[in-house]
């Protein structure tokens, strides 16, 4: 068809359609990040109360999407702000709108929805141009996606008709956050989301660092999951910074830089001293090389003969006594018991970071037995693991992984001088390359404003659920990939189970609301239910006794 002619039938289907439309008001004002416009409040009630396929949306609300008439398509944006204009005598026949711009529809009659949306604006209205409601069918053809690149999380709003696309790619390429206060459904959210990739990409690669066992249950049919009774982590995958905090920690002493110097060689020596297929050189004290603790003692106690002062024996003292405490705790089984010399670095990253998948493609890691004193290192050698090994996996069968850290606050906080020094670098660095080599990251927390500003200002797309706190919603206002000064504004009036979201992985800013998951796949993490609870007599008398011997067991 002549592109004149195709050109012609297009601005005669949109003059059709425009003829059908009925205006609510029109555009006073415009500046490059939105506009403002007066609205006849009559014509408002009036839509508002309709009930026909031309208008599903009442175009009063927050958050409302409206759209405005420009070359070869429509300008669509939300309703920010409604205020009333008063005549003279104070009566109120207007109101004023503030408008944010989501983007432009090209009319695409060859399409099955019609229209093609791009972000942003191409086209700029002038004062003087009709302000109109949307149909369910614009709203289908913004965040209705349905290919094999995207999955449904929710339902637009303020009608929750229609479904609410997210980009699988550009959700993942570019990290992820979903933030939210207690309460909110943040848990149900990140499992869902977790669930919809998984329906979508079934051998896919995902660890997600659980400290409150929420998620076994949610994934109990595609899982892997693992505890300290199952989890391997030998001590000799550490690197040098994490042997550091294990091993000798934060202390003020002045011999801790020494420490330091006779940990180095001493580890350098344990590595060398097991290695088979590296020679010297080619050893740094990094290298995941399997050692002996034994060997590190009899090096310490060999060093120690050859002091002459017994004043500089204290640090070897220091080193050779951790070194005992921590292989006599059994709280510390998982990294210092049985796994003493044999090179099991294979099979525990394969079935960490799921290779093969075997239908499993979510390793869940439930934290929450780790002994606190060094949830930091487990933490740190597992989100070090993941970029090491994504940074030297080469050939057609790499794969991109999904690290997702719950209660993120807590491993890369915004203090400085936490003893989480490690982690919070594995993490950041996850944050800042990890995307060049396949390794994307989700950070779920309930206090943002605790959260590195360095790594969630890396997420491509935020999940923002509803925050009370006003310094946590300046934060997540702050770190936003892209201006949403409207929708940032009901941060605090969100539902539960209400989702604004903003990035990268959804086509526009949309605040929606995410779908139920089924009974059997809700995390591990309601509410206890007082009500009912505190109305019923114990059923076992040894609930007590046998709750203690599992504490004791547990040794925690």
């Amino acid at each position: 068809m002549n592109q004149n002619v195709f050109e012609n039938i297009v601005d005669e289907l949109e003059a059709t359609e425009q003829e059908k439309m009925r205006s609510i008001g029109f555009i006073i004002d415009i500046s490059g990040s939105g506009a403002k416009a007066l609205c006849n409040i009559e014509v408002l009630r009036e839509m508002s109360n309709l009930d026909n396929n031309d208008v599903e949306f009442s175009p009063g609300q927050i958050g409302t999407i409206l759209k405005i008439k420009v070359s070869k398509g429509f300008l669509f944006v939300t309703v920010r702000e409604v205020t009333a204009h008063k005549t003279n005598n104070n009566d109120v026949e207007n109101v004023v709108m503030k408008l944010d711009f989501l983007g432009h529809g090209i009319r695409a009659p060859h399409t099955q929805s019609g229209m093609i949306f791009k972000r942003g604006v191409t086209d700029f209205p002038i004062p003087g141009e009709a302000l109109y409601p949307v149909s369910l069918k614009d709203v289908e053809s913004i965040f209705g996606d349905s290919d094999s690149n995207h999955f449904h999380l929710g339902h637009v709003f303020p009608q929750h008709l229609t479904p609410a696309s997210v980009n699988i790619d550009a959700l993942l390429g570019k990290h992820f956050a979903v933030l939210g206060s207690t309460g909110t459904g943040k848990s149900c959210t990140v499992a869902l989301i977790i669930r919809r990739i998984v329906e979508r990409l079934p051998n896919a690669h995902i660890i997600m660092l659980d400290p409150h066992n929420e998620y076994e249950r949610a994934f109990s049919d595609c899982a892997e999951h693992f505890d300290i009774n199952n989890l391997r982590l030998p001590y000799w995958m550490m690197n040098f910074e994490e042997h550091i905090e294990m091993f000798i920690g934060i202390h003020d002493g002045d011999t801790r830089q020494i420490e330091i110097d006779i940990l180095r060689r001493c580890l350098y020596e344990a590595r060398v001293d097991n290695s088979d297929s590296l020679s010297a050189e080619e050893i740094t004290v990094d290298t995941p090389i399997p050692y002996k603790l034994s060997f590190m003692q009899s090096y310490l106690k060999e060093e120690m003969g050859k002091l002459d002062n017994p004043e500089t024996l204290t640090p070897f003292l220091r080193l050779r006594n951790k070194i005992d405490e921590l292989r006599r705790d059994t709280r510390f089984g998982f990294m210092f018991s049985g796994m003493l010399v044999n090179d099991t670095l294979t099979s525990i990253i394969g079935d960490l970071l799921r290779f093969p998948v075997e239908n499993k493609p979510v390793s869940t890691i439930d934290l929450s037995g780790v002994p606190s004193e060094i949830v930091n290192v487990v933490v740190s050698i597992i989100s070090r693991t993941v970029f090491d090994f994504a940074v030297w996996s080469r050939g057609k069968d790499a794969r991109p992984i999904l690290l997702v850290c719950e209660e993120a606050h807590r491993y890369v906080p915004t203090d400085s001088s936490t003893a989480f020094s490690s982690t919070k670098k594995a993490i950041e660095r996850i944050a800042k390359e990890g995307r060049k080599y396949g390794v994307s990251m989700g950070l779920i927390s309930q206090r943002p404003a605790d959260v590195s500003e360095s790594a969630l200002s890396q997420c491509g797309t935020i999940f923002a659920m509803r925050l009370n706190n006003e310094r946590d919603q300046k934060f997540v206002s702050h770190v936003m990939p892209e201006g949403a000064e409207g929708s940032l504004n009901s941060l605090s009036s969100l539902q539960n189970r209400e989702v604004l979201g903003v990035g990268e992985g959804v086509e526009a800013p949309v605040r929606l609301l995410v779908d139920r998951l089924e009974e059997s796949h809700l995390p591990s993490s309601g509410s206890p239910e007082f009500s009912n609870d505190w109305q019923l007599e114990l059923d076992d008398k040894n609930f007590v006794k046998e709750t203690i011997e599992n504490w004791r067991k547990k040794g925690v």
